[in-house]
């Protein structure tokens, strides 16, 4: 009886401590979020959002201090203007740009450090502590936008300032105000990145099935857009070249006639697994619809052919009776602009589109990009 209930106890440990490590390793969810809300047109939306926010934040914080409710003494007062000047910092990001992974990031920490700021500079630790709750708004962006490790940083540092200034106030004669106060506030800085945190993950994976064409797993074209989208809006590091290789298959109508359409589905299925196989993790790969597909990466060369040719010849070697006839492009990502982006996107799949079929024409079983052909 003792050793079942200890049995069922290491199950239950051993099932929370899985629990954690996968909320605790959760990928971050920038890119495929900023692709969504760009392909929704609601990028825009939510660059106005972020630049009012921090806009209104930092003007609470002259509010104060040209009132006589502000910091008092040289230290504080600074203390109060590096928060300000966090806050104009997010305002100036978010005015110019979408920003990339890395500038959302130091955005996330440059916010939570100022509230801190502006929280430890303020001499009444009622006023403090109320306004610690100013954390859940850098706790809601970072649930939305990156890992649960960064939104564990952001309530350590809420609860640390929050105790701080509960503490002062209870050594004020202030013990039960303290601790509802703290109570509230910590209650606030988890309940609602958490809320968050749930609602995107789960949006995430009916996202993840939705977006997947159900015979070869691969991502569909809608799906393909928003991801392309979010790796443009992304940036990867400068200099680097966005390529987009387009597969067709030749001879498929012929497998589908000869041997019915069961074999031609697993076909696309060894086909989408050779892909796969011969391109990088970084790789967003897709099928457009029938037998063609769709290879989107970035490079810091601007030479798609060693990748074309890896294609070709995955696709040869499979023991199935077609070849694949691939077109490619490719554009220097640094002049994509953040409303040309789609545009780029377009321009790219209609050039290797063209440049498929001229390979085609040629007989298949070869790439063509840019007058040569291979």
């Amino acid at each position: 009886m003792c050793w079942g209930r200890a049995s069922l106890l290491n199950g239950a440990e051993t099932v929370t401590v899985t629990l954690l490590k996968r909320w605790w390793q959760q990928p971050t969810h920038y890119d495929w979020l900023s692709g969504y809300l760009h392909a929704r047109r609601m990028s825009g939306a939510a660059r106005c959002m972020m630049a009012s926010i921090s806009l209104t934040l930092s003007l609470c914080l002259v509010a104060l201090l040209t009132s006589a409710d502000g910091a008092v003494g040289a230290v504080p007062v600074g203390m109060t203007w590096t928060a300000f000047a966090g806050g104009m910092f997010g305002v100036a990001l978010w005015v110019t740009r979408w920003p990339t992974r890395a500038q959302s990031l130091a955005f996330a920490v440059v916010t939570n450090t100022s509230i801190a700021l502006a929280c430890l500079a303020h001499p009444n630790p009622l006023a403090g502590l109320v306004g610690c709750i100013a954390f859940a708004t850098s706790g809601a962006y970072i649930a939305f936008f990156h890992t649960s490790k960064y939104v564990f940083y952001n309530f350590a540092v809420a609860a640390g300032v929050a105790l701080y200034q509960a503490i002062r106030l209870a050594r004020a004669g202030h013990l039960a105000m303290a601790a509802v106060d703290l109570f509230l506030v910590l209650q606030v800085n988890i309940a609602l990145p958490m809320a968050i945190t749930v609602l995107i993950r789960a949006l995430g994976n009916d996202l993840a099935h939705a977006d997947r064409d159900p015979l070869t797993g691969l991502l569909n074209r809608r799906a393909f857009q928003q991801k392309a989208l979010g790796l443009l809006l992304a940036r990867p590091a400068p200099n680097m070249f966005l390529l987009v290789v387009v597969v067709d298959l030749d001879n498929f109508k012929s497998l589908n006639d000869r041997h019915g359409h069961a074999a031609g589905d697993q076909a696309l299925v060894q086909v989408a697994n050779a892909l796969r196989a011969s391109t990088r993790d970084t790789a967003i790969t897709a099928r457009s619809g029938g037998e063609e597909f769709i290879v989107v990466d970035t490079s810091y060369a601007s030479d798609p052919g060693p990748l074309a040719t890896r294609i070709c010849n995955a696709i040869a070697n499979l023991p199935i009776p077609v070849t694949a006839s691939i077109g490619t492009a490719c554009a220097p990502l640094h002049d994509a602009q953040d409303g040309e982006h789609q545009a780029l996107i377009d321009g790219l799949v209609t050039a290797a589109d063209q440049a498929m079929y001229r390979a085609k024409r040629f007989g298949g079983n070869r790439f063509h990009h840019h007058g040569t052909m291979n």
